[in-house]
């Protein structure tokens, strides 16, 4: 990495520490989320630092309930669900298991998809794997099949919320205690083909464009005659753009208390969409993708195959890009209309309640979570290239994440934002995904919202009723379960 984009880096993360520090547990979500300076999006969690919790594993009882304590020198054995390659996964074991040569970890094979369906059957029969990938944490919570891991993260002295950005611990907490923490972290963003705006004379744009600039740029770049178009993917772009039109608001209009899709950011978003796929006609997304096979090969993305200038999409695509872009791309921030905020997409794991050795299971879960010896080897020697951003706020770590070939320039502008970012709630929000599946994918199904076949502002207000109907059901649920 050159020397400019390391002191940049640095001063990033400086500046990171800073806003993380400052900012304290006031991510949490009981603050309501009415500021462009907190996540506005982790509600559910009642914000108790977990170094503030003041227990312990000895007085917790329930969750080390069934623990017992290992003999000096003993091997002790953890079962681990995941649904990642076995292959990394494995690599990640290996390297763990050097460090702690007295814990032995085996993937459980039995624990695979449909997950909360295996993980049911696993409970029932009193099989859970001691650590776990986690899909659903309230249900999983609910269930009763997390420990609480509050009372061990508080004896370790490596650990506090800003190790892993206290917008992103805290989306793991409920009702003051943490069930679960991210051990991968996705930030969406936009893919620009650097070639593409050259070869039109367009300016590349700065990190903190708006809106307007981003639909001027897609109209100077859209030649319907080359089959060549501005964006690329902004359909499926609607949670991420509700934030830019209202700071406070976060993924799928949760604030931090509650769901607002009767605000105007919700319609106003829909309308913006629609805008441009269908008014401009800057946006492939206005073609079937039959119609795009003819032009780019089947199931190629117009962007890939250098006919679209920028592209709606996270991180995890660089994998594609690098490998099959034939021109030099960047990756910017979304751009903002009355703020700008980065959205990001979490990955969680968790410790199973009945498991017998909870000291053991927490040691691996650090590995792939918090520690900085687990984050390096990580990077330099297992994920080659590693597709998940780092979750430790270490300047060295993601310095070595720089280094790596799944990174662009512009990607430092996006770090930047992540102590303000917003969380995708489908895997830790109560109700978000029962929300999705009951609520939206009727209309986004048929595309009736994105085509306003049914105006947005027409029914935001029942959309909002069903939705906090389902939030509260699912809330008591899990206040119910860990008061």
């Amino acid at each position: 990495m050159k020397k400019t984009l390391a002191l940049a880096l640095t001063a990033i993360l400086m500046l990171t520490v800073l806003l993380t520090g400052c900012g304290g547990s006031g991510n949490n979500g009981n603050n309501g989320g009415t500021g462009a300076s907190n996540s506005g999006n982790t509600g559910n969690t009642g914000g108790s630092n977990a170094g503030n919790s003041g227990n312990t594993p000895s007085d917790t009882g329930s969750d080390a309930g069934n623990a017992t304590d290992t003999p000096s020198g003993e091997v002790v054995t953890l079962k681990f669900g995941t649904w990642n390659d076995p292959v990394i996964e494995q690599k990640k074991i290996d390297a763990f298991q050097k460090l702690h040569p007295n814990i032995k970890v085996e993937i459980d094979k039995a624990v695979t998809w449909p997950w909360d369906e295996k993980l049911g059957a696993a409970a029932a029969a009193g099989k859970l794997p001691d650590v776990f990938f986690v899909f659903n944490a309230p249900g999983n919570v609910s269930s009763n099949w997390l420990a609480d891991m509050t009372p061990y993260l508080k004896e370790d002295p490596d650990y506090n919320e800003q190790n892993i950005f206290g917008n992103l611990s805290a989306t793991g907490q409920y009702n003051g205690k943490q069930f679960v923490l991210p051990h991968q972290l996705f930030t969406m963003g936009v893919l620009i083909n650097v070639d593409l705006f050259n070869k039109e004379n367009v300016p590349l744009p700065k990190a903190n464009w708006t809106i307007d600039e981003f639909e001027k740029i897609a109209k100077k770049l859209t030649k319907p005659s080359a089959n060549q178009y501005g964006v690329e993917n902004l359909f499926g772009a609607r949670e991420t753009f509700v934030p830019q039109f209202d700071p406070k608001l976060g993924w799928l209009t949760f604030d931090g208390t509650q769901f607002n899709f009767d605000k105007p950011a919700f319609s106003d978003t829909i309308h913006w969409i629609n805008k441009v796929v269908f008014s401009d006609k800057t946006s492939v997304d206005q073609f079937e993708r039959k119609e795009q096979d003819k032009w780019y090969g089947k199931d190629k993305s117009g962007f890939v195959m250098g006919k679209v200038g920028m592209k709606i999409d996270a991180n995890w695509a660089f994998a594609d890009v690098q490998k099959n872009a034939k021109f030099k791309w960047d990756f910017l921030p979304i751009p903002g209309k009355e703020g700008q905020r980065v959205p990001m997409i979490t990955d969680y794991i968790g410790m199973a309640k009945n498991t017998k050795h909870p000291k053991e299971a927490m040691e691996f879960i650090k590995f792939l979570t918090y520690s900085k010896d687990g984050w390096m080897e990580r990077i330099n020697n297992i994920e080659k290239p590693i597709t998940t951003m780092p979750l430790l706020n270490d300047r060295e770590v993601w310095d070595a994440y720089m280094k790596t070939t799944y990174t662009a320039p512009g990607l430092k502008d996006v770090i930047a934002g992540i102590p303000n970012g917003f969380v995708d709630g489908y895997k830790w929000l109560p109700g978000d995904a029962e929300i999705i599946d009951k609520v939206l994918n009727p209309y986004d199904t048929k595309k009736e919202l994105i085509m306003l076949k049914v105006k947005p502002e027409d029914v935001a207000k029942d959309i909002q009723k069903k939705a906090m109907d389902i939030y509260n059901k699912n809330k008591q649920q899990i206040d119910a379960a860990t008061k």
